[in-house]
């Protein structure tokens, strides 16, 4: 079951919802014939299962088909169908989406001060101002999110969001920056984050470094993000860890080694995810990483020629 219509894109978690309430093991789900990585990134909205799988787990927690299309609505968020309709839009390139997102998130936020809806307000204003080229309100707008970000003393996952919203717009500094302040301010206190967003951040922080092309911080940043314990759940965080050894092997020590343990990561990923769409996305995202590692490998290389 492909997992693309607003309604339905987070069918994979609803249902996961549903099992926990019910008390139905994830024993039961596997030992019908469901692996363990099918089903999380089913669950995670990061993957698909199939017609014969996705049956079998209605059955497994004793829903009908026909029943799905109430559940749905009852159990997700308003703030999350709002999310799923940025998302479409986003990927459809469809200004005129999110022109009409952006005016309903901003009149929910008005009657619910609550901060999801505030970030989908900016995200839509973001994309909106690049796609009609109005430069001068985009500017405004991250500069207004940055202002925000670096009054608040202590972010939550909706400050987590909004700084996710502005990083592609951030230099390396200013990663750096908003990204290790807001690690240092939560280091003694216990309130729950998305780890996945947060995993994702700290490679965000990494290829923000790879695109200053400075070695010294991409070394900084290297040093940084192998520090982070990734997520069980976050197989993406596993696979860049490799990709960012992989790198440091390149820029350190041997750059054919580290480039043969980067080809041997990409016919991993192939062989974990087959024919599943998120391996192509995967290795388009490394693929383009790794370009920027051997510019700097070249830049070093230049440096080297001259100076002898």
């Amino acid at each position: 079951m492909r997992q693309t219509s607003n309604n339905y894109a987070h069918v994979g978690e609803i249902l996961n919802t549903i099992r926990k309430k019910k008390k139905i093991s994830t024993k039961t789900i596997f030992a019908a014939g469901i692996t363990r990585p099918t089903y999380y990134r089913f669950v995670r909205g990061e993957g698909e299962i199939n017609l014969i799988n996705f049956l079998k787990l209605l059955h497994i927690l004793g829903i009908e088909l026909s029943e799905l299309e109430a559940v749905i609505p009852i159990l997700m968020p308003e703030t999350r169908l709002l999310e799923n309709e940025l998302t479409d839009a986003i990927s459809a390139m469809d200004a005129t989406a999110l022109k009409k997102i952006k005016k309903k998130a901003l009149i929910r936020f008005k009657e619910t001060n609550e901060l999801k809806y505030r970030y989908i307000f900016l995200r839509a204003e973001i994309m909106y101002n690049k796609w009609t080229d109005n430069s001068q309100q985009l500017l405004l707008v991250i500069r207004q999110i940055k202002d925000y970000l670096d009054s608040i003393d202590l972010w939550t996952n909706g400050e987590l969001l909004l700084f996710s919203s502005i990083t592609e717009t951030l230099s390396y500094e200013e990663y750096e920056y908003f990204f290790k302040q807001f690690l240092l301010r939560r280091k003694n206190h216990e309130e729950q984050l998305d780890p996945i967003v947060l995993d994702l951040l700290y490679i965000g922080y990494y290829d923000t470094a790879l695109n200053s092309k400075n070695k010294l911080n991409v070394d900084r940043a290297t040093r940084f993000v192998l520090k982070r314990k990734p997520n069980r759940h976050n197989y993406r965080f596993r696979i860049w860890r490799l990709f960012v050894h992989a790198a440091r092997i390149s820029l350190t020590k041997d750059y054919d080694l580290g480039l043969k343990k980067f080809e041997q990561l990409q016919k991993i990923i192939v062989y974990i995810f087959k024919e599943d769409f998120t391996g192509e996305f995967e290795l388009n995202a490394l693929q383009e990483m790794w370009k920027k590692v051997q510019i700097i490998v070249h830049q070093e290389n230049l440096s080297e020629t001259v100076t002898t």
